[in-house]
């Protein structure tokens, strides 16, 4: 119990994840088997009941195969013989086995884990068994089997005292009705042990996930820990973002240097657009405001990319168009006038520096 002191928090995913890659896992033994006992009380009767009229059709086909003997038919008459048989006994084997895969698999699922199967010396400490066999995970398996015994001998005792009487009296019953006497009394012992012991396995599987997620449960700092583990420390992430946008605009700012011209606004806004004939349309490298913005006109300047001062077109090229877009058609004529006004600065040698575009073409808004 100390040791769970604090520990108020169910656990987490994660938690549970490595508790099941360990093995340690809610799981009642009996669950299955009691299942698959009560399952067996009914297939059993099917079995019994399809045997007979199985048996009795082999019966009425082995007159014909005996009176007239030869291979081909006693072959056909074996065949026959053993599918009927299968046929018989298929329903209650694959029933059984469908029952333990079911209830094994809703207990412990499909992800098998074999850390269980390997050898653990320390199990062999005789102070550490000793202790084990003080915990209360013992004194739950001692009761619990005190418990089943109980009810075994409570259930069966009236049924099994019924039939002893009716064996040690002269009732005058013939072994047929003694037989079927004896086989319906069976049926309703088994009937009644397994859902008896079926109730005992869920509560047992109840407490076994009890005792599972109080030993998992967790601390409220350890809930903390393990988040910041996961998600990272929230001061670094934010450096890590931090140092991730700073990059980025150092990879755009460097971009300046290979545009064609810097539009801006005349100090608040500032685009560089680059042209490519094989894309077919101007591109928006770089943009910005503000501080940015200062620091592209810088770059401009220090690589000789000459800047135009065009309010309405930088207004609208830094609304409409993210870095890495090509300009959207609407100002493909107002931006192949700027274009023709640079390249002709460029043809004359009179390129680099500050200019102000000519007068002519409207700028959608």
């Amino acid at each position: 119990m100390a040791d769970n002191a604090g520990k108020t928090e169910k656990p987490t995913p994660k938690r549970l994840r490595e508790a099941r890659e360990k093995g340690q896992i809610a799981k009642s033994p009996d669950l299955g088997t009691w299942a698959g006992m009560l399952a067996a009380t009914v297939l059993v009767q099917m079995t019994l009941s399809r045997g007979a009229r199985a048996f009795s059709e082999v019966l009425h086909d082995m007159g014909p195969a005996i009176s007239e003997p030869d291979e081909r038919g006693a072959s056909q008459f074996a065949i026959d013989a053993f599918w009927k048989g299968a046929g018989v006994a298929a329903p209650l084997l694959l029933g059984m086995m469908l029952i333990g895969v079911v209830v094994s698999l809703a207990q412990v699922g499909l992800a098998p884990n074999m850390k269980r199967l390997k050898p653990d010396f320390s199990r062999l400490n005789p102070f550490k068994g000793f202790k084990r066999i003080l915990n209360a995970s013992s004194w739950w398996e001692l009761g619990k089997a005190l418990v089943k015994t109980a009810i075994l001998v409570v259930l069966t005792w009236p049924a099994m005292a019924q039939m002893l009487d009716v064996f040690t009296t002269e009732a005058g019953d013939s072994l047929d009705e003694l037989a079927t006497s004896t086989a319906q009394t069976a049926i309703v012992i088994l009937r009644n042990v397994a859902v008896a012991g079926l109730a005992i396995a869920v509560i047992d599987y109840i407490w076994q996930r009890r005792r599972l997620m109080k030993q998992l449960s967790m601390s409220r700092q350890e809930v903390q820990e393990e988040f910041r583990q996961h998600e990272g420390n929230p001061e670094m992430r934010r450096a890590i973002r931090s140092r991730q946008a700073a990059m980025s605009r150092n990879r755009m700012i460097g971009m300046v240097s290979r545009s064609d011209v810097v539009v801006v606004n005349p100090t608040h806004y500032a685009v560089a657009l680059k042209y490519e004939s094989e894309k077919g349309a101007p591109q928006v490298v770089a943009k910005g405001a503000g501080h940015l913005a200062a620091r592209i006109r810088d770059e401009a300047t220090k690589h000789g990319v000459p800047i135009v001062h065009e309010p309405a077109l930088t207004r609208t090229l830094f609304r409409a168009c993210e870095v890495g877009d090509l300009i959207p058609t609407a100002l493909y004529e107002a931006v192949a006038h700027l274009l023709a006004f640079v390249f002709g600065l460029r043809s004359k040698g009179r390129a680099q520096g500050t200019h102000t575009l000519p007068r002519g073409v409207a700028v959608p808004q």
